[in-house]
């Protein structure tokens, strides 16, 4: 009688390594951290007053389905957007750190290349992963994709950007028009965006004149340019250059004529990054001469970097000047998030003309000051960190991101991670079949 030989299910499959059996374990306790993060880190508004850091009731950010279909690309985006300088250079420096620790677990078998081809592949290694940063910085930076969206319940409260531009600016996007800024601001949740294009009004008129009749029926463009007044960047809201007015005024060193009298007037808006020793400071008590608001938000970059540095001074200049605080984009085309909103209650505004909105929006500013506007921006970290702490910057930066992960973007994330996890255990398995044939 012949017995069968009893095979295990097993039999001809190449055998598991005690580094994929490692990796298994790894992906286990990986997936069990995540699951751990999604149920029980406790979730946060990612939008706030920028005052206080608290969440303003009846304030949301919006997100449509095809933001959250690709939600763990996109906030990651986000989340970059809204970065300083010195964040970007901590998050990038702390990045390479863990990408050099990462290599430096792995040395072991990189011992048989012999040290001039380690070091030349560890080059070649870390240059590929400093590329593939810079490329998903510049991919998000300028490919067209949803927006997260601010969403205000009462419908008396008007949503304001105060410092924007277009391609008719010498630093603005070449192919961002006017009707681009628009469909941006409305992508972003904005009611109202001045225009303010370096020393030209004509894109900033030509938006005007498509505005909806009724201001509520879509997104308004207001008119106004950026110049250099007293040696700072404002935005001017509205058609009146103030260098105009001091060059009437003979010598240039005020705006009151000879028989004493202010000048009629524009808004003027104290961009960030600049001078706060050289605030304009008004010379007549209706403002004449002077800014009326000052930026505590401004999306550049730079203006972030100051905003963080210098906001305690901001502040201390808007009390002691009377000034309204407010969140300007400085949106130049680039990128596809808001940093900032600006909050004015204006009663019945929906209903009003555009003309009639941007009116009341200067008057509220001219007469409230510094109650004028409540701002509204993304909660975001201000640490910039030097040295080995660096290095954690970006666990850090990714704790504070997922916390203000709702449950709907918790769960895409899960999922992507788990497709990610069944497509390496496949490209694993097809990998150990080749390398069986081979032999």
């Amino acid at each position: 009688m012949i017995s069968a030989e009893v095979r295990p299910a097993t039999a001809g499959l190449p055998p598991r390594t005690d580094v994929e059996s490692r990796r298994g374990r790894w992906t286990l306790v990986a997936w069990a951290a995540a699951v751990a993060l999604a149920v029980a880190l406790p979730s946060r508004s990612p939008v706030a007053s920028a005052l206080t850091g608290e969440t303003v009731p009846g304030v949301t950010l919006e997100l449509s389905p095809g933001y959250l279909a690709a939600a763990p690309v996109l906030g990651v985006w986000d989340a970059l957007a809204v970065l300083s300088i010195p964040q970007h250079l901590a998050v990038l420096g702390g990045l390479i750190s863990i990408f050099l620790l990462w290599r430096l677990s792995r040395a072991r078998g990189a011992r048989s290349r012999g040290l001039v081809a380690a070091l030349a592949w560890e080059t070649l290694a870390l240059a590929l992963f400093v590329g593939g940063v810079l490329v998903f910085y510049a991919v998000g930076a300028v490919i067209p994709r949803p927006m997260a969206a601010l969403r205000v319940a009462d419908p008396d409260v008007v949503v304001v950007d105060f410092h924007s531009h277009t391609l008719s600016s010498h630093d603005g996007r070449g192919s961002f028009t006017a009707e681009r800024n628009r469909a941006w601001h409305r992508d972003s949740g904005y009611h109202v965006a001045f225009i303010t294009d370096h020393d030209s009004v004509r894109a900033a008129l030509d938006a005007a004149a498509a505005n909806p009749r009724r201001a509520g029926a879509g997104t308004v463009i207001l008119p106004g340019r950026e110049v250099v007044y007293r040696q700072q960047h404002v935005a001017v809201l509205g058609l009146i250059d103030p260098r105009a007015i001091l060059a009437s005024a003979g010598d240039g060193s005020s705006v009151i004529d000879a028989q004493g009298r202010c000048p009629t007037w524009p808004v003027l808006v104290h961009t960030i990054p600049e001078d706060l020793d050289l605030v304009p400071v008004p010379e007549c008590p209706d403002g004449a001469g002077g800014v009326h608001a000052i930026e505590l938000i401004d999306g550049a970059p730079r203006g972030l970097g100051q905003g963080d540095r210098e906001r305690e001074r901001i502040l201390a200049i808007a009390d002691s000047l009377d000034l309204a605080v407010v969140a300007s984009s400085n949106l130049h085309g680039w990128a596809r998030t808001a940093s900032g909103w600006s909050l004015l209650r204006i009663p019945g505004w929906r209903d009003m003309s555009p003309e009639q909105v941007g009116f009341l929006i200067e008057e509220k500013i001219r007469i409230e000051g510094r109650d004028a506007v409540e701002v509204i921006g993304r909660r975001r970290p201000v640490e910039t960190e030097v040295g080995l702490a660096v290095a954690g910057l970006p666990i850090r930066f990714a704790l504070d991101f997922l916390s203000q992960l709702g449950r709907a973007e918790r769960m895409i994330w899960l999922l992507w991670l788990a497709l990610a996890s069944v497509a390496t255990l496949r490209f694993g398995a097809r990998r150990r079949d080749l390398s069986a044939a081979a032999r």
